[in-house]
């Protein structure tokens, strides 16, 4: 537990997988900005302790991520002294969805505001059915502002998009998951575990291969067609030189010459 009354804990939970908890009881786990600096600092720090994959869940029992805390947007909006940096907030969501490291956001509870904007910036989320999720900021008189509305409409559509930034209500995980927003929905107390088992699987992939895939998809989210498509093939190119994809290749060009079918190969 930090002095500021809140805990960021990242722990190995497998081979290249790496499990990042938070909690912070005193403020409903919402996010003051030295637990973003936190947070931002255990991301970065994935890539040195060969962590390729992390999943992200809450200690706090109800809660996932929960919005910015009020107190620090105040604070800085009168020229005061805010419990960190804000700035920390923008390159955590660089981290996850630029940086190297493959993310599962584990919603495990409601989120809202800032908290759901640190999951629609993961490559992937699970969610537990009874968890909610809302960008309530209309209701402040303000509008999100780091990916609650761009990235969130990317995800989900303009329509629903639309709807929750206007409205600012709570939105189930059954309904985002309908539309796509969500990867897989799953039961009660079962999202960290689930999330966990989908990470060991994809740590067993190819490490290159595994990160250049994020970047290809990274830069399709902010590239124009024609150039995200020729820096697909670059990415395509650097990964197929390397001694573990063409050997990997070679042995699934034998099962085919040998017989096998694509329907089993994989």
């Amino acid at each position: 537990m930090s002095s500021q009354g809140f805990s960021v804990e990242l722990d190995r939970v497998g081979n290249g997988v790496g499990l990042l908890r938070f909690r912070d009881e005193g403020r409903q786990n919402q996010l003051c900005w030295a637990a973003v600096e936190a947070l931002l600092e255990a991301v970065n720090s994935c890539s040195d302790q060969d962590i390729r994959v992390l999943v992200l869940s809450s200690d706090n029992p109800g809660h996932w991520f929960e919005h910015a805390w009020l107190a620090d947007i105040e604070a800085t909006m009168a020229g005061e002294p805010a419990i960190g940096d804000g700035a920390a907030w923008f390159g955590l969501m660089n981290a996850l969805g630029k940086g190297p490291t493959v993310t599962i956001a584990a919603v495990n509870g409601d989120t809202c505001g800032g908290g759901c904007e640190v999951g629609w910036a993961c490559d992937l989320r699970v969610a537990e059915r009874q968890a909610r999720f809302a960008q309530p900021e209309v209701r402040l008189g303000i509008t999100p502002g780091v990916g609650g509305a761009s990235r969130l409409s990317k995800l989900v559509g303009r329509s629903l998009a639309g709807e929750m930034v206007f409205g600012g209500q709570w939105t189930s995980a059954e309904r985002i998951y309908q539309v796509g927003g969500i990867n897989r929905l799953v039961e009660t107390d079962e999202a960290r575990e689930h999330a966990i088992e989908w990470a060991r699987q994809l740590a067993m992939l190819p490490a290159e291969a595994l990160r250049a895939c994020k970047q290809v998809l990274a830069q399709t989210e902010e590239l124009p067609l024609q150039e995200a498509l020729m820096a697909e093939q670059s990415q395509f190119q650097a990964t197929a030189m390397t001694d573990e994809a063409r050997a990997l290749m070679s042995a699934q060009q034998r099962y085919y010459d040998e017989g096998g079918t694509t329907d089993q190969s994989f």
